[in-house]
């Protein structure tokens, strides 16, 4: 690229962007354009076409993507357009408020919106370069892009946080297993270190007046003290009474205060880690510590509606001061003359000078948490609010709010009160500015998505949010179900093949008795059409209890017939159109894991679990075909043929059982001496692959019988898919191989998860692991096109509609479009 300053009007090039990414790097870039920023003049105004013109901000907002996306960036450049795309074009559009709480303004009320029309500029660019792949967000997605908030990710709720004296640095306490500790940079965002060693949940964290300590208190009764620095465990002060709920330094650094549920504080000596204080009087758990600036006192509430004051010298109680409920957080004024607590009632204020209660609360309570800020202010943590206000009157001055999930949070307050922190349970902590305007509320972020369900190049997913189910189709567009009966809220919904019905477990009274049936609605109306029942006097086996995971249900391959375990011991099998009741399969007796049709639907194939059964059932005539041992439980060692009439099971024996339908003729081969686990059956039914609890997977003729491979893994496979050419597998270690299906050699092996059957038969499929999302073509394994944030899971539907759960952005709803030439 010609070598050229940039400036404002080059740096909004997308082709300048690409050049500049190659040429230089992504720190290099970033550096470019605070250069740029500093040398424009705020005003500065340059027209790039009759409806778009950029000035600074368009910069600013620029930099923020880049700085957010910087790790994928770094990575992979090539989706620079794509990371500018998807974030631009949720910027400012009209479009956007829909996606956000109606009470927010956002940048899209902004009289001089335009970075998504520069997004749309750069698409029509993108779009004419030929074999250009990428994958576009059909809803915004989180990170704010302007003003300097940052968003904290850890794996599991988090309970506390402290900002270093400095304000540099953020510690936090989560519930993770390990590294539960954990200290930040709050400018970047970026993990500074992890701490290891509590066993139990952090419940409170705070630094040393120097910033070279940090302590931390936990579920595990016991409270630690680390070197910053090094992140050494200088001192572990273990075998409290209780779970360690509140820690804090004396202001010399010298001492430090554990609170426990087992009704006393402790005070150890910070340089030994040896106690020297016992302090008690409580009467319940002790919830909340903090010392007077003189270092001469120490605050401690409690559960018993108490706050206690302790003359640390003497270890004696000074003060009891009545609160009307439980006090979960206590602060000194910066001069030591005010107390200010916690209440159900508003915020509590004692003067110190005799530790005397002012009458009357400020604000609105109730409140978790207090601090004392610097111009006599207040933060304060509300269920649903962050607020600040004024010590001497209550005046509130600012609120942050949000929305509650009814979890325990924790906040942190830097004393001179320009940030704080909020944790949540959904694994973030947010750190913001005080005294700015809260950033628009994304309402994604709040509802978060517990379930996905729909079929591979399906016309409709359903996706299950906290408040609601929504039916989502191939262009994006979702429209939330009618409320379903509270009793199958927990269960499994089903899409027909042919797109045209949903299906739900619905438990329904019937003469002062409960009946189980299946729920149908039409898939493009939403609206109810009818329950399937098995008739009044014909149900008198055990009804199939709600409580499983998933209620066994299964639509026909041409969505004609729909086959469910309503009962024990019988699969019910009606016709969707009338609502006909046509056979009532009998089994064994007992609970029914399974049900599936053959890929012909001439066949109900149904799971047994307590007689270890399979059972074939004709469709036709409703008689038994096949009633054999198999391996069913925890889930069903069991393959169908696409194109020919054969079906495999497992056996516990360590043999799998080859069945011809309709004849139910069996041919029996002997993969070893341990249970099947896992098959996976060729189209045309000619291969056969099994895997045992050897590690092994087998492949065998299944005309002759011939042993043909013996494909030894790493890690125990447990999917199994063929094709013509090649034999795919995922195992344990979550990694997938490719295997040719000819010579039995390892073709490719991946960094993680792949659904095998997608693999071989699906024009899309996707690699899931800790990192970014691969997509791929049909049994390509090179990537074509790849999103910057992890998925627990997702379903690619009909033209490359993608519904994603998130696991970097834990349980948040992805709707994605692929553009894949």
């Amino acid at each position: 690229m010609p070598h050229t300053s940039p400036s404002l009007e080059s740096l909004t090039e997308l082709t300048t962007l690409e050049g500049l990414l190659a040429e230089r790097g992504l720190d290099a870039l970033l550096a470019t354009f605070d250069e740029v920023l500093a040398g424009t003049p705020p005003d500065t105004r340059i027209l790039k076409s009759e409806n778009l013109s950029v000035g600074p901000r368009t910069l600013q907002v620029l930099r923020r993507v880049l700085a957010l996306d910087a790790a994928f960036l770094r990575a992979h450049p090539e989706t620079l357009f794509q990371c500018l795309y998807n974030r631009l074009r949720w910027f400012d559009a009209p479009d956007t408020a829909a996606h956000f709480a109606s009470t927010d303004a956002g940048p899209w009320s902004h009289a001089e919106a335009h970075l998504w029309k520069l997004a749309e500029h750069w698409r029509g660019q993108w779009t004419a370069r030929e074999g250009a792949s990428w994958v576009e967000s059909l809803r915004p997605l989180p990170g704010a892009l302007e003003g300097n908030d940052q968003v904290l990710r850890h794996g599991a709720q988090v309970l506390c946080a402290a900002f270093s004296p400095s304000g540099a640095w953020l510690a936090t306490g989560s519930w993770e297993d390990e590294r539960n500790v954990r200290i930040w940079d709050v400018a970047t965002g970026t993990l500074i270190r992890q701490l290891a060693g509590h066993k139990g949940e952090v419940r409170s964290v705070a630094w040393s007046p120097d910033g070279t300590r940090l302590a931390s208190g936990s579920r595990d009764h016991d409270a630690r003290i680390w070197d910053v620095e090094t992140g050494e465990l200088l001192h572990a002060m273990t075998r409290q009474e209780g779970q360690v709920t509140s820690v804090a330094f004396s202001p010399d650094g010298r001492w430090l205060a554990a609170a426990n549920l087992g009704w006393r504080v402790r005070l150890f000596d910070v340089a030994s880690g040896r106690e020297v204080r016992t302090l008690e009087g409580h009467e319940q758990s002790v919830l909340t510590v903090a010392f007077h600036p003189s270092g001469r006192w120490l605050a401690s509430g409690a559960s018993d509606d108490t706050v206690r004051i302790w003359n640390l010298e003497t270890g004696t109680q000074t003060a009891r001061i009545h609160s009307t409920t439980s006090v979960s957080s206590v602060a000194f004024s910066p001069d030591g003359d005010w107390l200010v607590l916690t209440s159900m009632d508003g915020l509590i204020r004692v003067e110190t000078a005799g530790w005397t209660r002012v009458p009357g609360a400020l604000g609105q309570g109730p409140y978790s948490q207090v601090a004392w800020l610097e111009g006599a202010r207040l933060g304060a943590l509300a269920f649903n609010r962050v607020e600040l206000l004024d010590a001497r009157n209550g005046e509130v001055l600012r609120v942050h709010p949000y929305p509650s999930d009814g979890r325990e949070r924790g906040a942190a307050f830097l004393p001179s009160g320009k940030r704080f922190a909020l944790t949540a349970a959904n694994g973030r902590t947010h750190v913001r500015d005080l005294d700015a305007a809260p950033s628009p509320t994304l309402l994604a972020e709040q509802d978060r998505v517990m379930n996905l369900w729909g079929h591979a190049e399906g016309v409709w997913g359903i996706t299950r949010l906290h408040s609601e189910t929504r039916v989502i189709d191939s262009r994006g567009q979702a429209t939330a179900l009618p409320p379903g009966s509270p009793a199958a809220y927990a269960q499994t919904w089903q899409v027909s093949p042919d797109g045209a019905w949903l299906a739900q477990p619905e438990l329904s009274s019937h003469e002062r008795r409960y009946r189980l049936g299946i729920l149908l609605l039409d898939a493009r109306s939403l609206a109810p059409v009818r329950t399937l029942l098995a008739p009044p006097g014909e149900q008198t086996a055990k009804a199939q209890t709600l409580l499983v995971d998933k209620l066994p249900i299964a639509f026909s391959p041409d969505g004609k017939l729909l086959a469910a375990a309503i009962e024990e011991g019988a699969v019910h099998l009606w016709r969707v159109a009338d609502g006909t009741l046509l056979h009532r399969l009998r089994g064994p007796g007992g609970p029914i894991t399974w049900v599936d049709f053959t890929p012909d639907g001439t066949c109900v194939v149904s799971g047994h679990a307590a007689s270890e059964r399979v059972y074939v059932h004709e469709v036709r005539g409703g008689k038994v075909i096949v009633n054999t041992e198999a391996v069913v439980e925890p889930s069903p060692t069991y393959a169908a043929a696409a194109s020919a009439p054969v079906i495999v099971v497992g056996r516990a024996s360590g043999e799998l059982v080859l069945i011809t339908l309709p004849t139910g003729a069996q041919q029996v081969l002997t993969v070893n001496q341990e249970p099947v686990i896992a098959l996976g059956l060729s189209a045309d039914g000619t291969r056969v692959a099994a895997c045992s609890m050897d590690e092994c997977v087998r492949v065998f003729d299944v005309r002759t019988g011939a042993r043909l491979h013996e494909l030894p893994h790493p890690s125990l496979p447990f999917s199994i898919a063929l094709s013509s050419e090649v034999l795919v597998t995922l195992a344990e270690d979550m990694h997938t191989r490719v295997f040719d299906l000819a010579t039995g050699e390892l073709r490719t092996e991946l960094d993680g998860s792949v659904t095998t059957d997608d693999f071989v038969s699906q024009r899309y499929w996707e690699t899931l692991g800790e990192g970014p999302i691969t997509f791929h073509l049909q049994r390509d394994t090179t990537p074509r096109a790849r999103f910057q944030d992890a998925m627990e899971e997702t379903l690619i539907l009909k033209d490359g509609l993608v519904l994603g759960r998130g696991r970097t952005e834990r349980d948040f709803l992805y709707v994605l479009k692929l553009h894949i030439p």
